[in-house]
């Protein structure tokens, strides 16, 4: 046992009486079943993780990498209700789930506050080879996108995105994080050259069994297949040529990351508004370059609903990416405490409006031990 856990659980104990103490639970695992408890209306239960009773109630969060809120009626029926796109068990069941709790010491039960889960973690990384997409998310009954099969498009593995309201897919985005407007990239679009090929990163689920992927056949009958069920499809290159919002200016966040008593770190990109080549469209106070202004990172350290720009602003410059109209920031500053929310702008100086912003970031806490 480590030091700073041995000197956790010693904290916690020393102050246990008759009444019990409540200690911090972690749980990864795959979620066998969920019971609901009766009288709740479906929104209370017993779920079961590697064997593992967990109560769930009102009050916990479920939550996945493209939704904090439940979007139904009931807890049940984001447990256990309906099976997403190429699933053959129910909800989540059978799918992998982050588990964040307390075990009571008094009554031996642990009750969940958060219920994180992406289903499986099945990440491909590749090349492009085939897309046909009908509209700007690519997600139309015909579309789909390929990677790793041969020179002619076949093979591989498919990708379609996910449309269940639990784990929606995220719109398609460039290197930048930039969304796309994917109804350019009909008829293979997507696919590069072996000089310069596509190149792409997918997150989502592999289906259990084969699901329609495109029509095929002038007769009508579909093609179906096991493929990549995805809630976030990023492209590995800048492309101004599908970006949807070429125009305008726009900041996207990788993350921010904010350790209480250390460092908060926020990285991104940016864009000036560009031709669809790259090039700069200029005009007025607009940036021509992705290094131009400056970053600013602003946060509510102390939770009283404004921002000092004094103490809770930070900033740094860009750096220019190719094309040029591109620009990457790393912006760090040392912090003693954090808020859960931030804003980030980019802007001529620290003082002016706005080129782009990007606003009610969640950000990443850690505590230093």
């Amino acid at each position: 046992m480590s030091a700073a856990c041995a000197a956790a659980l010693a904290g916690i104990y020393a102050t246990a009486d008759a009444q019990g103490v409540l200690v911090p639970v972690a749980i990864e695992g795959p979620v066998q079943s969920f019971q609901v408890t009766a009288g709740t209306q479906g929104n209370a239960g017993t779920m079961t993780v590697m064997g593992q009773k967990i109560k769930v109630d009102a009050t916990t969060a479920l939550v996945t990498p493209t939704t904090t809120t439940n979007p139904f009626a009931s807890t049940r029926t984001w447990m256990q209700g309906g099976s997403m796109n190429g699933r053959q068990l129910a909800g989540i069941l059978g799918g992998t789930v982050i588990i964040t709790a307390e075990y009571d010491t008094a009554t031996g039960e642990v009750t969940a506050s958060e219920v994180f889960t992406d289903v499986a973690e099945n990440v491909v990384l590749g090349v492009v080879t085939a897309s046909s997409c009908s509209n700007v998310r690519c997600n139309g009954p015909e579309d789909y996108i390929k990677g790793n099969g041969n020179l002619l498009g076949e093979g591989g593995v498919a990708f379609v995105p996910n449309k269940d309201a639990r784990l929606r897919a995220l719109p398609p985005t460039d290197a930048g994080l930039f969304e796309l407007n994917m109804n350019l990239a009909a008829n293979n679009g997507l696919v590069g050259t072996p000089d310069a090929p596509a190149t792409f990163g997918v997150e989502g689920y592999y289906s259990d069994d084969k699901i329609t992927v495109f029509q095929d056949f002038p007769d009508g009958r579909k093609a179906t297949e096991n493929a990549i069920v995805y809630w976030a499809f990023e492209l590995g290159e800048n492309r101004p040529d599908l970006v949807r919002t070429p125009a305008v200016s726009e900041v996207s966040v990788l993350r921010v990351r904010c350790t209480e008593g250390g460092t908060l770190e926020a990285r991104g990109f940016v864009h000036a508004p560009m031709r669809r080549n790259g090039s700069a469209l200029g005009g007025g106070v607009n940036p021509l370059t992705g290094g131009d202004g400056v970053i600013i990172v602003s946060m509510d350290l102390n939770n009283d609903g404004a921002i000092d720009p004094a103490t809770e602003e930070f900033t740094d410059t860009p750096t220019a990416d190719l094309p040029a109209t591109y620009g990457v920031y790393r912006v760090r500053a040392d912090v003693e405490t954090c808020g859960t929310m931030a804003t980030v702008k980019w802007a001529p100086n620290a003082t002016a409006t706005a080129w782009g912003t990007a606003a009610n970031v969640p950000v990443d806490r850690l505590r230093l031990q």
